[in-house]
C-alpha cells in the first residue's frame, strides 16, 4: 500500500470529507468569533478522531477477481493455498508463474510478464536440480557403459 493512500471507502476517508467542507464553509462564508471558535473545535476534534495508524488496504475477491481475470471461488482457493494477495501484484504473479498452470484469463491480461516470470521461476529453483539430474544420467551412462550424448557432454556443470 502506498504511504499516505486512504482506502476511499474507509472512516479516515469520511473524516477528511468533513474536514474539506469545513474548511470549504470558513473560507467562503463570514464567520463570527464563536462560530470560528466552535468549527475549529469540530475541526480539531475530526483530527482526533482520525486513526493513528493506517490500517491495511485488503482488496475484496470480487475486485481481485475481476484484476486477474479469474473466477471468485478461484482467488478464495488461492487465498487458502496462501497466494501474498498483500505483497502487491508482482508477487502475485511471480507466485501464478510456480504454479502449474495459469487460468485463461490471467494469462490473457498478464501474458508476457506471466511468461518471462514463469522462466526466471523455473531456473531460479530449477537449475540446481537441472544440474543434478544430467550429472546423474551422466554417470548411469559411464555406468553402463555407454556413450554420452554430445548435448549431454557439452553441459557445463559449475556455478558460474
Amino acid at each position: 500500500m502506498k504511504r499516505g493512500h486512504v482506502n476511499p471507502r474507509s472512516w479516515d476517508a469520511a473524516i477528511r470529507a468533513v474536514q474539506k467542507d469545513m474548511l470549504e464553509l470558513a473560507a467562503s462564508v463570514p464567520l463570527s468569533d464563536e462560530q470560528d471558535r466552535i468549527l475549529t473545535a469540530a475541526f480539531v476534534r475530526c483530527e482526533d478522531l482520525t486513526a493513528r495508524k493506517c490500517l491495511a488496504f485488503i482488496a475484496t475477491n470480487r475486485e481481485l477477481a475481476k484484476k486477474y481475470g479469474v473466477s471468485l471461488r478461484t482467488i478464495t482457493n488461492w487465498r487458502r493455498e496462501g497466494c501474498p494477495f498483500g505483497e502487491g501484484q508482482w508477487r502475485v504473479l511471480d507466485w501464478i508463474a510456480r504454479r502449474r498452470y495459469a487460468p485463461a484469463g490471467t494469462r490473457a491480461k498478464f501474458g508476457e510478464r506471466l511468461r518471462g516470470r514463469q522462466t526466471s521461476a523455473f531456473f531460479k529453483g530449477g537449475l540446481p536440480a537441472i544440474r543434478a539430474e544430467m550429472l546423474a544420467l551422466r554417470m548411469m551412462h559411464r555406468e553402463h557403459g555407454l556413450p554420452c550424448p554430445d548435448w549431454l557432454r557439452r553441459m557445463p556443470f559449475r556455478a558460474r
